[in-house]
């Protein structure tokens, strides 16, 4: 708190004093720091040692990454959309089967054509 008061008075003594100087130092001592006036700093770029193995193992992760991040969903998203298709060729087929003989295909015929997906063993049951 003292030091505090301190500080006051010589602002107060400063301000009171009439050169130009020192009414130049008060007002900028009291504008915001992003009106104050900037000093010029040298900008550098990040420096990186392509030799240094903590930097190799670093963007060989970072390529990995970016390859199964994008690479894996992209695929999956294709394989999903790819058993569409192939679904609704062996409907057709399965409903051509149907039209001739007048039954469907067993079970194994169309596991022969299509192997079953993971997603096609689970049984869903409403527990609610």
């Amino acid at each position: 708190m003292a030091a505090s008061l301190g500080h006051q008075r010589a602002f107060t003594a400063t301000r009171c004093q009439s050169s130009r100087a020192s009414s130049r130092r008060v007002a900028t001592s009291r504008l915001a720091p992003a009106m104050q006036p900037r000093t010029s700093h040298k900008v550098r770029a990040i420096e990186l040692d392509f030799s240094d193995p903590d930097t190799q193992l670093s963007v060989a992760g970072l390529v990995l990454g970016l390859v199964f991040g994008l690479g894996a969903p992209a695929w999956y998203i294709n394989r999903t959309e790819r058993d569409e298709e192939r679904l609704e060729e062996l409907r057709a087929i399965n409903r051509a089967t149907y039209q001739e003989t007048g039954e469907y295909m067993s079970d194994d015929e169309i596991a022969k054509i299509r192997k079953p997906k993971w997603t096609d063993r689970r049984e869903f049951v409403d527990d609610d």
